[in-house]
């Protein structure tokens, strides 16, 4: 079953994707996250606090990431560079961004995304339990790591533990 913020985050990914990307991409399934989930070597990470808080994180490969850069560039790169790093970075944050806007929570703040190159496990902390939104798309598979949970009325604000495990 999707939550709110579950569905905000698949049509974000299918808005992006198709719109920006014009890369077809189908929902597979969606479950609890796995180790089996961060298998691709490049990561998009972003931070969101607000009425919501926590942390999306898009999983690709490095073939996906070259064909994305090439989408949004118009020229596809032979080699991991700096323009790859940024156009994982900027798509995350555009499917962050539509999600928000999605959830009605413009007020939402969300922290600069930072992209994580090797292969590495994403560890989110024993209290918070990700979701994961894995796709298809024309250019492999894609997943989305959400750990996300509605902001308490405290006046301290929730936060969601990250480390980058190599």
């Amino acid at each position: 079953m999707l939550t709110t913020e579950n569905e905000a985050f698949q049509k974000a990914v299918e808005e992006i994707f198709n719109s920006c990307l014009g890369c077809e991409v189908k929902l597979k399934e969606i479950g609890d996250s796995t180790a089996a989930d961060r298998i691709n070597e490049i990561k998009g990470i972003i931070g969101i606090s607000g009425a919501i808080c926590g942390t999306a994180a898009l999983s690709v490969s490095r073939d996906f990431a070259y064909k994305a850069t090439g989408a949004l560039l118009g020229e596809t790169p032979a080699e991991l560079n700096s323009d790859v790093v940024d156009a994982v970075g900027e798509i995350v944050n555009m499917i962050a961004g539509r999600a928000r806007v999605l959830l009605g929570n413009e007020a939402t703040n969300m922290s600069l995304p930072s992209v994580i190159m090797g292969q590495c496990e994403i560890a989110f902390g024993s209290e918070n339990h990700g979701t994961c939104l894995r796709f298809e798309t024309a250019w492999g598979p894609v997943s989305m790591e959400l750990v996300l949970k509605q902001q308490s009325k405290s006046a301290i604000p929730n936060v969601t533990p990250v480390a980058i495990l190599a």
